[in-house]
């Protein structure tokens, strides 16, 4: 009878272990540590302060404020969804069919990548001003306008996510490209032999080829939205009368303006189940359809 040696694989362990370090520090324990200070009246001046078990998460439950914040959330979430999730993959498609000049296109739609997020979100503010914005002022050659366009309850949130529609699909445009080149030409050649037209290549060629990036890149683009604050603070600051304040806008309102650190934790703390439970049933979904 032999036995078999077991064998440390060091060199693996010795590449993996910075990065387990770097989870285990800046993704787990700050989660954890959230969590923990949820259950406390949380005491900056004298941490933890007095425990107060699930109170918080009964008081957030219970609030108007945080149920509109959701709401707010998930409108925003709907319309960028709508509006702008589809864009990089219908460039990908589109560039896929270029032959001359695929290289220059895909660096020219990496361009708008390059300007720091807040610096457009501020020219496109400057564009909303009713009174010398550039969009009303294209719009009264056509009769349209004035519009306020931050100020006005029915268009706001409309305005804030506008801005993406037109700004650059960035790594997501690439991967999508990637996945498409990656789709053996000989399938594609023998639906077109077959007379299949470009629209049916792409719905029962193309995309069915490319779901496993489009389920990775929507899980990613979920929690993105979902936790949005940087162009909708510097659009709006949470108004008017509140209609643009989001679920992360309220928690940092909620620990640094109020200084209630539990009940900001609480709300984090529901914002992370949510995004994981709708996660696993975009994750379980998918898997039925396989």
């Amino acid at each position: 009878m032999t036995i078999k040696r077991f064998s440390i694989p060091w060199m693996l362990i010795l590449f993996l272990f910075p990065s387990v370090v770097c989870f285990l520090l800046f993704k787990y324990y700050p989660l954890l540590h959230m969590i923990y200070i949820s259950l406390f009246d949380y005491s900056i001046v004298n941490p933890p302060g007095k425990f107060a078990g699930l109170t918080n998460y009964t008081g957030i439950l219970t609030s108007a404020t945080f149920w509109e914040a959701v709401s707010n959330t998930f409108v925003f979430f709907v319309l960028y969804l709508v509006l702008t999730f589809w864009v990089p993959v219908i460039q990908a498609l589109l560039l896929s069919e270029i032959r001359k000049g695929n290289a220059l296109f895909r660096f020219l739609y990496q361009l708008p990548t390059i300007m720091p997020m807040v610096a457009g979100v501020l020219i496109w503010k400057w564009m909303y001003n009713p009174d010398f914005g550039l969009l009303n002022y294209w719009l009264s050659f056509v009769g349209l306008g004035p519009y306020l366009w931050l100020n006005d309850l029915d268009i706001t949130k409309l305005a804030i996510v506008l801005p993406s529609l037109f700004a650059g699909s960035g790594i997501s445009l690439l991967l999508y490209y990637s996945a498409i080149r990656s789709v053996p030409t000989e399938i594609l050649e023998a639906a077109k032999v077959d007379g299949a037209g470009p629209w049916k290549r792409m719905w029962t060629m193309l995309l069915p080829n490319i779901k496993f990036i489009i389920i990775i890149q929507f899980v990613t683009f979920m929690s993105g939205v979902l936790l949005a604050y940087d162009n909708i603070y510097v659009m709006t600051q949470g108004g008017p009368a509140g209609s643009t304040t989001v679920v992360s806008m309220l928690i940092v309102n909620t620990a640094f303006q109020q200084s209630r650190f539990g009940v900001s934790a609480a709300m984090s703390a529901f914002m992370f189940l949510v995004i994981a439970l709708l996660t696993i049933i975009q994750n379980k979904i998918s898997s039925v359809k396989d």
